[in-house]
């Protein structure tokens, strides 16, 4: 997938950042695509009651994938967002190299595999700071003004990807807002946020164990996913570092179900970023009893194999 918020096509107009421009750029894109704070972060797994694939009521569909974002239990966001045999499906992909969802959920995901090898390399924390301070160091400037063409970039790339939804447009077009509002007036050259962010970063990649897509494979779903807690954590804290409160959004979130016919329900999601508010409405779906978000549900089906993904529609399943 191509990189929504444009940040390839921003930096390479930098003439000064020309060299190195891909190192740096990956380093900010680990925080910002991470998860969408400076305060101390809960323990991964620190939710209290056990995962249940699916949710009681809609909105719940919604409010509990966001609390084990929150907690950093990343390993139950596919067990508890979708049906179990569609789990089992998945997770025996990611084994065969089909599937990498829920990571095709980030605007990152085809890149992932290079940011990791990035931060793990031989000397990455080294050669990283080099790359900060000989490319952005000190250019707090020119990078805001970056952020404010990635706005427009990024709406255009929603106008002419086929594969969002009109509500995931709305939704998309909101966070670009957001995030290109507040990067504009981030201090992102400064230098020893440079350096406390390429350490973080780099520390929590050499803590995923993770290299490249083949440790995907090898280690499998869940255990990828229980991997890349240290590295989603680190980005946490890097955001943190430039005044976006990752986890002080997510306890923000509040969810309300708006409409519901038969086994369909319609959830009303309201956050504020970057001081900004966002709202957006979800479409939920109930199998065998449980409701489930319809884009997940969809979106995991379609990382299948194409003769599986469309084997089987969304279909509700009733009580």
């Amino acid at each position: 997938m191509d990189l929504p918020w444009g940040f390839q096509t921003a930096f390479t107009m930098q003439t000064r950042f020309r060299r190195g421009w891909q190192d740096a750029a990956l380093m900010i894109l680990a925080g910002i695509l991470a998860a969408c704070s400076p305060s101390p972060t809960p323990a991964a797994g620190d939710l209290r009651a056990p995962v249940q694939a699916g949710a009681a009521t809609p909105d719940a569909a919604v409010g509990e994938l966001i609390e084990h974002l929150r907690y950093n239990d990343l390993a139950a966001i596919p067990r508890i967002g979708l049906p179990p045999a569609l789990h089992d499906e998945v997770a025996a992909a990611w084994r065969r190299g089909e599937s990498r969802w829920p990571l095709t959920e980030l605007p990152l995901d085809d890149n992932l595999p290079k940011l990791l090898a990035a931060l793990t390399r031989p000397q990455a924390e080294r050669q990283l700071h080099a790359v900060f301070r000989g490319q952005i160091s000190g250019q707090t400037p020119a990078l805001q003004e970056a952020a404010r063409g990635l706005g427009v970039f990024g709406k255009e790339y929603l106008g002419r990807e086929g594969r969002y939804n009109t509500r995931q447009r709305q939704h998309y077009t909101q966070l670009i807002d957001a995030l290109a509002s507040w990067a504009s007036q981030a201090p992102l050259g400064e230098p020893e946020r440079g350096r406390q962010g390429v350490a973080l970063l780099v520390k929590g990649a050499e803590r995923s164990g993770i290299t490249g897509d083949a440790d995907f494979s090898r280690l499998g779903m869940e255990a990828s996913l229980k991997a890349l807690v240290p590295l989603y954590i680190a980005s946490k804290q890097f955001l943190g570092l430039y005044g976006l409160g990752v986890d002080a959004t997510l306890a923000g979130v509040e969810v309300e179900t708006v409409e519901t016919e038969g086994d369909r329900a319609e959830v009303r999601v309201r956050y504020e970023l970057a001081g900004r508010e966002v709202r957006t409405v979800m479409d939920a779906v109930r199998i065998d009893g449980r409701w489930y978000l319809t884009d997940y549900v969809e979106a995991a089906r379609a990382s299948l194999a194409p003769a599986a993904a469309l084997s089987e529609a969304v279909t509700p399943t009733g009580r």
